[in-house]
This record gives C-alpha cells, sequence and structure tokens, in this order.
C-alpha cells in the first residue's frame, strides 16, 4: 500500500527504471488514492521527467501510457533543455521517435 507521495513517486520510478511490467504501474496507480491529483508532467527523477524515462529506458508500452492516461507533455524539456524526441533519436529508439512524431502531428 501506498502512504505518501515519495513512496508512490519512487515505486513509479523505480518501475520504469529497472524493466517492471506494465501492468505493476497500472495497479500502482489504481491503488493511489492520489490518481486524480497527479501532475505526471511535475514528477521528476534526478532531472528527466517520467515521460524522458521511458524514452531512456526504451519503455515504449509506458510511455504511451503515460501520454494516454495521465496526459504527459511530449514536448516537456528536461534540465539539460532536450525533449524526449532528442532522447529517443539519441539512442537509436526508434519505434519511441516515430510513436513521439505521430503524437506531435496529430496535434
Amino acid at each position: 500500500m501506498i502512504f505518501d507521495h515519495h513512496q508512490f513517486v519512487h515505486r513509479l520510478f523505480n518501475t520504469i527504471i529497472y524493466n517492471g511490467n506494465i501492468y505493476d504501474i497500472k495497479i500502482l496507480l489504481l491503488k493511489s488514492s492520489r490518481m486524480n491529483n497527479i501532475d505526471f508532467n511535475s514528477l521528476e527523477y534526478n532531472g528527466q521527467s517520467i515521460i524522458h524515462l521511458c524514452c531512456l529506458y526504451n519503455r515504449l508500452d509506458l510511455l504511451k501510457f503515460f501520454v494516454e492516461f495521465g496526459k504527459c507533455d511530449i514536448l516537456i524539456m528536461n534540465r539539460d533543455g532536450w525533449l524526449p524526441l532528442h532522447i529517443a533519436v539519441y539512442l537509436g529508439h526508434m519505434n519511441i521517435v516515430l510513436y513521439l512524431l505521430e503524437c506531435i502531428k496529430s496535434n
């Protein structure tokens, strides 16, 4: 059970970083009583947003989930001024690049 915001964010980022199952994140969000009050764009880990971490760790499944469910901004910059698209291109995660370009095109 999640007791506070810090524990929630910690478990969320650990699930992304350590290749957790998307099902684990969905359960985590459903169990969180504060789910409606979470601004996923403001969550940060070492200067990276959730969307940046999904791009860093090649997690297209979670990226889609956070963009669609969490209404995350795909044009948010990290502390170094990089967009998620920059990270995906730099690391060669072409499936993520294509998804982000489709999102940008549809907006």
